[in-house]
């Protein structure tokens, strides 16, 4: 069979980009979606490894739901009588031994600071009530038990002593008559 040779030309010329075809407005249109792919990157790691005050829920008659405490017997270790840094991590975490040095370090340093670690395969009842959706999250309890903040992914020596500092100037100190 003989195939013509418009037909082969004809096959091929579709393959090349004509002029005006939209080359341009798509490159265009790649490099809009590369940048702000990059700013939302840059939003969330800027957010993580922060400590945010948790959000606070409303029932369904619009009052604040009770605030969530964590006991001694969460935790299967007394709470700190300063804070409390509970650390949930995985055995798959890949940043969570990093934290776990952070917070022991920290823990060892400060008087009245406890670090507890809670593997998420063994507490998934406090994953689920604490909503945590990655590991590390580490919260930071009031001496009380009551949650102070949380953060999640890597976590720095400095992010974790300014959530110590922001609760002990929130926590009232008891003053001796």
């Amino acid at each position: 069979m003989a195939v013509h040779r418009s037909v082969i030309t004809g096959a091929l010329g579709s393959l090349t980009p004509a002029a005006g075809s939209g080359l341009a407005g798509r490159a265009v249109l790649i490099v809009v979606l590369l940048a702000a792919a990059s700013g939302l990157w840059w939003v969330a790691s800027r957010r993580a490894a922060r400590f945010r005050a948790p959000k606070e829920h409303l029932l369904t008659d619009r009052r604040p739901a009770p605030v969530e405490t964590l006991t001694s017997a969460d935790l299967s270790r007394e709470l700190g009588t300063h804070g409390t840094f509970v650390q949930f991590s995985s055995a798959t975490c890949a940043t969570c031994p990093q934290a776990r040095r952070v917070l022991t370090e920290l823990a060892a340093a400060e008087p009245g600071v406890v670090h507890a670690e809670l593997q998420c395969e063994e507490h998934m009842d406090l994953v689920r009530r604490f909503s945590v959706f990655r590991t590390p999250t580490v919260l930071l309890l009031n001496p009380d038990g009551s949650i102070h903040s949380r953060t999640s992914g890597p976590l720095s020596p400095a992010r974790a002593l300014a959530a110590l500092a922001q609760l002990s100037d929130a926590t009232p100190r008891s003053i001796n008559v």
